[in-house]
């Protein structure tokens, strides 16, 4: 991990106003990623493949793979010189802008669905990291485009999925994690599974991996593969329908837990490039059980020291699934574990 960004040098703003004190001198890239990355040797023949690989994100300042685009949202916010940022969140997302807007000296404004049940531990860390909290009825969707009306209405930056801009430069931020495992294997490995809520982060390592291959670093792409709940995700819903294009699901197919919170929307923001980015790779999405996702947290805990979250071992649960029926067992797989439990 990066060293603590709050011990970082750090620099006047330029934008002559006294009111913006100073921010890490450090680039976002400096403050975040290099997460853990290891081959499992215990948990390949549990799920069914000849090499598995790892990639943790719960290392990042708060646990998640959030970090990556909160902090580099957060930086273009404080260069374009914008009062506040916004975005609306199941708790994660929030719980990283907050962090990242607090080292920008940016106030933050989150937005949260009164009905949602956010873990203690993101409550606190969003109210230490001094956000405006905004508990508010309706679902994320309903939130994320309340927030925008009211970016929209002060000039504030619009951090929320599918925002303007914003798809752009969380995409080049996650492509980083692609960067990251050729930097450790010096190749692609042949399947990515990776969790998907908006799609954002697949799409983004699906990114990564292209621009290796126009660099010619390496000559494919890992065959990328989206993992959800069958509570209700537009991207895998569309998938399992031969769509090509996203289709949103209706608001009562939406069955929310504490376990899949992070993985169901109605409307993924960034799932037509996530879909788009399983075809032109010739992967696939499935769904995960709860009960599969818990068993494998507790698997990673037990065989591998990686406090998981269940929805992040949507990954393992789907591979455990399929490996022997629908993929082949020989090759490297490659889970992405997107965050850390609590």
């Amino acid at each position: 991990m990066k060293d603590n960004p709050e011990n970082s040098h750090i620099v006047k703003s330029n934008s002559g106003d006294d009111t913006r004190k100073a921010i890490p001198k450090a680039r976002w890239k400096d403050l975040v990623g290099s997460s853990t990355f290891l081959e499992s040797r215990n948990l390949a023949p549990k799920v069914g493949v000849e090499k598995l690989f790892l990639k943790f994100e719960g290392g990042n300042p708060t646990g998640t793979q959030k970090d990556r685009i909160a902090l580099a949202l957060a930086e273009d916010a404080w260069k374009k010189g914008t009062a506040a940022i916004v975005t609306a969140t199941c708790g994660n997302y929030g719980a990283a802008l907050a962090y990242a807007a607090k080292l920008w000296q940016l106030p933050a404004h989150i937005y949260i669905p009164k009905e949602y049940h956010v873990p203690k531990d993101r409550m606190k860390r969003i109210q230490e990291s001094g956000a405006v909290l905004h508990f508010e009825e309706g679902q994320y969707e309903d939130l994320v485009y309340l927030s925008g009306q009211v970016c929209d209405e002060n000039r504030w930056y619009d951090a929320n999925a599918g925002a303007e801009g914003t798809t752009e430069i969380a995409l080049n931020a996650y492509a980083e994690i692609a960067l990251e495992v050729f930097r450790d294997i010096r190749r692609a490995p042949d399947f990515v599974f990776c969790p998907v809520g908006n799609g954002t982060t697949l799409a983004g390592i699906y990114q990564g991996f292209k621009s290796l291959v126009a660099s010619g670093k390496t000559m494919k792409v890992p065959r990328m593969v989206a993992t959800s709940t069958r509570r209700g995700n537009a991207i895998v819903k569309s998938y399992k329908m031969r769509s090509r294009r996203l289709i949103d699901l209706s608001r009562e197919e939406i069955k929310e837990t504490k376990i899949n919170e992070p993985l169901t929307n109605w409307h993924s923001f960034d799932g037509q490039e996530a879909l788009d980015a399983i075809y032109e790779s010739d992967g696939f999405a499935d769904y995960a059980s709860e009960v599969k996702m818990v068993e494998f947290s507790r698997l990673l805990r037990e065989e591998e020291g990686l406090n998981v979250l269940p929805a992040a071992a949507s990954t393992l649960a789907v591979m455990s699934d399929l490996a022997d029926s629908r993929v082949v067992v020989k090759g490297t797989f490659l889970a992405i574990l997107t965050g850390r439990d609590f």
